[in-house]
């Protein structure tokens, strides 16, 4: 019993193999055949035995970034027409075509690329090979066809007409003048649709049956293709339907390179405060113009991050975040690799240095050997698990492998990750994440309750308008007033200067917002400093108040007579007096007597005198007043009798 037991324990042992460092076999990224065809079109060809769906994708490097200025959605509805009507079959029927034999096909329009693609059954996919290239074959862009596309599309990106609070938005809080520069056109100087007067539905509508074929033309080019094909498919079958079909696409000259990438060659840093429940943190490094192989170790360096900082501030024992993210985005020759999560406020200082220990153990070589190997082997077994279907490797095409100047071979990204020494990836994130490569956001919960900093708002506003009556308010004697006559204005006229008084107002507080947000711009945001930047928006606060109550003050609302002179108050607080010995004209004036003479220069017309007549009165300085009261006879009495009396008291004035 002893020994049979003993013989039990010993095979139970051995059946129990211990884990593996590496998977068996190859990765699906190795193999890969790369085909150019006459006209310059590559292939890319994959043979998955035993799998039975076939992948078959073709990707272009042009996007929504081509589109025309007033033509914004070409290169979406040009996407929409090729899946449109062919010679002797239905949008339907093309679409029945791929879903009968149990297919599933699509595509997408990003702002560098677009990608077409469609997955079926192995024993299809010779089909599916002839039907794509219909797809992407020439089309008429019938103008019938073309109407009929465009409903969908701006179904799709939500165009619609503009109405009232669209066009105040479009050329009024957001004009394309008073724009800053956004992410893309700041560090990379890419011209993108945020500069521009972007109108969904006025572009889409701009777009003709030329357009379209202009865009097919132009951006279409064989050359510029990269058609990839991975799934258990006889190869010399695959070839010879890719040779009567795709090789049949006309070769064409390359459309213009885009503008050259610009370096500003500086770090960016910028912190605010909003109303959140953590601290949102974007940590962005550029890269420009990265070639095959970098872009490799970069998705490296990504994947290798994302394990060590999740270890650490998500699976660690201080729980400091739900989850870090770290990814690649591209734009043409542009990309970054960019760090950000929500973090706990409470941690978030340790989540920062633990983010800039692990960038900075990778650029000096502090991090440990077989640290570095354990991760290494970790991040190549998830990569190596996570692609090894058709549908997984087309993936890779989309997101990154999608420009055949810059991928000329699939790269087998396992093998490389495998191979990859710590030297290497050392010396790649010492050159690559300078710090003048860093795009670093912060973005911090407001220490302030939204009711105590409307309490502060109020308080600030009422504090201005008391600075504001303190500097313009002068002492008056008011027991030597003889007579007030307020401004009469006509209805109309009085609604026509409230409506001009309210666009100089509108007009003149958004320049001032955007003169603000240049400032806030070019210094605020840099300091991590809540109480620099916030004592900062109260000063522009109270500068704006004070603003206003200074306008306001130019607007004339009465007239005050004294023994000695005159006055004009303003609207709010201000009065300008008048001696009477500064008063060259007081008479009674008809319309034609003032606009349509010399008079009206360096006037202030408050009323036009085209059925009553007005009071005109001018100083000797040249400026004038032109208005209207009530009792205009009684005001001209009172006023001439003073100018008479100061007249007779300074002789030396006639």
């Amino acid at each position: 019993m002893l020994i049979a037991s003993s013989l039990l324990l010993i095979l139970a042992t051995q059946t129990q193999s211990p884990p593996q460092d590496t998977l068996p076999g190859p990765s699906a990224f190795a193999d890969f055949e790369t085909i150019h065809l006459a006209n310059g079109l590559k292939v890319w060809y994959k043979r998955l035995s035993d799998d039975p769906v076939v992948s078959i994708s073709l990707a272009l490097p042009f996007g929504s970034d081509r589109d025309p200025e007033g033509k914004e959605q070409l290169a979406h509805f040009t996407e929409h027409m090729q899946f449109a009507d062919q010679p002797g079959l239905s949008e339907e029927e093309i679409k029945r075509e791929i879903e009968e034999r149990g297919g599933v096909y699509n595509a997408s329009v990003a702002r560098d690329r677009t990608f077409y693609f469609v997955r079926i059954g192995k024993e299809h996919a010779l089909f599916a090979i002839d039907w794509l290239y219909r797809v992407l074959a020439p089309h008429a862009m019938d103008p019938e066809v073309v109407e009929r596309q465009r409903e969908p599309v701006a179904l799709e990106v939500r165009a619609r007409p503009r109405q009232l609070f669209d066009w105040i938005w479009a050329y009024y809080l957001n004009p394309p003048g008073l724009r800053l520069p956004g992410f893309w056109e700041r560090e990379f100087g890419i011209e993108t649709v945020a500069s521009r007067d972007y109108y969904p539905f006025a572009s889409l509508n701009a777009i003709t049956s030329d357009d379209l074929r202009w865009f097919y033309r132009t951006y279409y080019v064989p050359s510029r293709m990269t058609l990839t094909i991975v799934g258990d498919i006889d190869r010399a079958a695959a070839l010879e339907k890719i040779e009567a079909t795709f090789a049949s696409l006309s070769a064409r000259t390359e459309p213009e390179p885009p503008t050259a990438l610009h370096d500003p060659g500086r770090r960016r840093a910028s912190f605010f405060w909003a109303y959140r429940s953590n601290v949102l943190y974007s940590n962005r490094y550029k890269f420009y113009d990265l070639a095959a192989d970098e872009q490799v170790m970069l998705i490296f360096v990504s994947r290798l991050l994302s394990k060590r900082l999740n270890d650490q501030l998500r699976f660690g024992e201080r729980k400091a975040t739900y989850g870090i993210r770290v990814g690649i985005v591209k734009r043409g020759g542009a990309a970054y690799l960019g760090v950000s999560g929500g973090i706990r406020d409470d941690e978030f200082e340790y989540a920062r240095s633990v983010v800039e220990r692990e960038i900075e153990a990778l650029s000096t070589g502090t991090l440990p050997p077989e640290e570095f190997e354990a991760d290494r082997a970790a991040v190549t077994k998830q990569l190596r698990v996570s692609n090894s279907a058709a549908e997984d490797l087309e993936y890779w095409v989309q997101a990154y492998f999608y420009d055949p100047r810059v991928f000329r071979d699939f790269p087998d990204l396992a093998g490389k990750f495998e191979a990859y020494s710590k030297d290497e990836v050392e010396a790649f994130v010492r050159e690559r994440f300078g710090r003048e490569r860093q795009v670093l956001m912060v973005v911090y919960p407001h220490p302030i309750t939204q009711g105590i900093l409307a309490t502060l708002v109020i308080a600030l506003v009422w504090f201005g308008v008391r600075i504001a009556r303190r500097i313009l308010t002068s002492p008056v004697d008011m027991t030597r007033i003889r007579y007030v006559a307020r401004f009469r204005m006509p209805r109309p006229y009085l609604w026509l200067g409230a409506l001009v008084l309210l666009v100089l107002f509108a007009i003149g507080g958004r320049l001032l917002a955007y003169g603000y947000a240049v400032v806030a711009d070019g210094l605020l945001l840099q300091r991590e400093s809540f109480l620099v930047q916030w004592l900062a928006y109260a000063a522009m606060l109270l500068l704006s108040v004070l603003l206003f109550v200074l306008a306001l003050s130019r607007v004339p609302r009465k007239l005050l007579v004294f023994d000695d002179r005159l006055l004009i108050k303003s609207l709010s607080y201000r009065s300008t007096a008048l001696s009477f010995a500064d008063v060259d004209e007081l008479s009674v004036r008809r319309f034609s007597d003032v606009w349509m003479n010399k008079r009206i220069w360096k006037c202030v017309p408050l009323t036009i005198g085209l059925f009553r007549p007005g009071i005109y009165l001018r100083r000797r300085n040249g400026w004038a007043y032109y208005f209207d009261v009530r009792d205009r006879g009684e005001l001209l009495r009172v006023t001439e009798e003073k100018l008479a009396r100061n007249t007779e008291r300074s002789p030396s004035d006639g």
